[in-house]
């Protein structure tokens, strides 16, 4: 079982790349949802990596395995469309680039990202307060949100001594 880390750790979320994909299996058991082994790799890559990781990163590890063809590419990112939906990994917009999520026994959902310029890690902040007052606010307007993303860039504590 992944151990959960509190979500302002400065290090990526995913302490045991092999426990994080192995809690993504039993999620999916739970759920009915596929998880084909090209999908469990290219997640196990991403939970491995350690800091964000962009998709041609992942073209290139994966392309560099053994017996995988010419296919690759949109079978990557058929595999990045499936994780992204089912809350396993999160996309970091401004920087294009992906990172399991912490927690993946849950749903698809939205949360903020510290991401630093320097070191280029991510901190994904679980903070439902602040998910929900942008969520009010827009419905105050008038707006009917449909997803969030909210990237606050500058320097970790480390980047920034």
């Amino acid at each position: 079982m992944v151990r959960q880390r509190a979500c302002t750790d400065p290090k990526h979320h995913v302490d045991d790349a092999d426990g994080f994909v192995s809690a993504v299996e039993q999620a999916c058991r739970e759920r009915g949802l596929r998880l084909t082994a090209i999908r469990a790799r290219v997640l196990g890559l991403i939970a491995k990596a350690g800091k964000p990781v962009k998709a041609y990163e992942l073209l290139e590890w994966v392309r560099a395995e053994k017996g995988v063809g010419a296919d690759a590419p949109p079978t990557v990112y058929r595999a990045l469309d499936f994780l992204m939906a089912n809350g396993f990994v999160h996309k970091l917009e401004s920087v294009n680039a992906y990172v399991a999520c912490h927690h993946p026994s849950s749903a698809q959902h939205s949360v903020p990202f510290l991401i630093c310029d320097r070191c280029h890690n991510a901190v994904e902040l679980e903070d439902r307060d602040v998910v929900a007052q942008l969520d009010a606010r827009a419905k105050a307007l008038g707006f009917h949100p449909q997803a969030q993303t909210l990237e606050v860039h500058g320097l970790c504590a480390r980047c920034a001594k």
